[in-house]
């Protein structure tokens, strides 16, 4: 299947917001990661809403090591899509599920995901949901890149109101306190701070 000017190669997830793929660029032949969100059909008001939201939050990170770079975007058919660099590796929770991790290599990747962080909040912008599964292994080095931007909150963008009021965004597990108790104007970047260190 084309989409754009992107073949489909193969699915690599999916999830509340849509599906993953591989595919290969056929203006360059880069492989890539694309992001097929949900169709507006099939997608509510206010998913929609965070689609829209995810686009422009990921348009304003600038490049970083431990960042997954979003290349491009567009809609196909009624559905928006977002194309990154594919990484080669495993999640964090694949690794995780074979065993702790090297107090060495631990704390570097804990370094690494800090560091990305940095770079996010100084744009004004939340992740709200720092869980393993968000964090790429690249399996020629092992570096930790930070992915799946889809509940990010822009601080300083008043449309973001649609998941600021009494909604809670995350993954349970990973939740900050302010988090599990629905207090959603206390989300700040210590919200994501604590979910590096869950």
């Amino acid at each position: 299947m084309q989409i754009g000017p992107y073949q489909l190669e193969g699915e690599l997830g999916r999830g509340g917001m849509g599906v993953v793929y591989a595919a290969t660029d056929l203006r360059s032949g880069a492989k890539v990661a694309l992001k097929l969100l949900l169709s507006t059909r099939e997608a509510t008001p206010a998913a929609r809403r965070r689609q829209e939201i995810e686009l422009q939050t990921l348009s304003r990170l600038p490049p970083h090591p431990h960042l997954v770079r979003l290349l491009d975007a567009g809609a196909h058919q009624g559905a928006h899509y977002t194309v990154s660099e594919l990484v080669a590796g495993d999640t964090l929770e694949d690794r995780l599920r074979a065993g702790p991790l090297p107090v060495a290599d631990a704390l570097r990747l804990a370094r690494e995901l800090a560091q990305a962080l940095i770079a996010v909040h100084a744009q004004g912008v939340l992740h709200r949901d720092l869980k393993p599964d968000n964090v790429l292994l690249r399996a020629s080095d092992g570096a930790a890149l930070l992915t799946d931007f889809g509940l990010a909150l822009d601080l300083e963008a008043t449309y973001t109101r649609v998941t600021r009021s009494h909604a809670l965004m995350g993954t349970p597990g990973y939740w900050a306190p302010e988090q599990a108790l629905g207090e959603t104007r206390a989300v700040g970047p210590a919200t994501d701070v604590y979910g590096l260190g869950a």
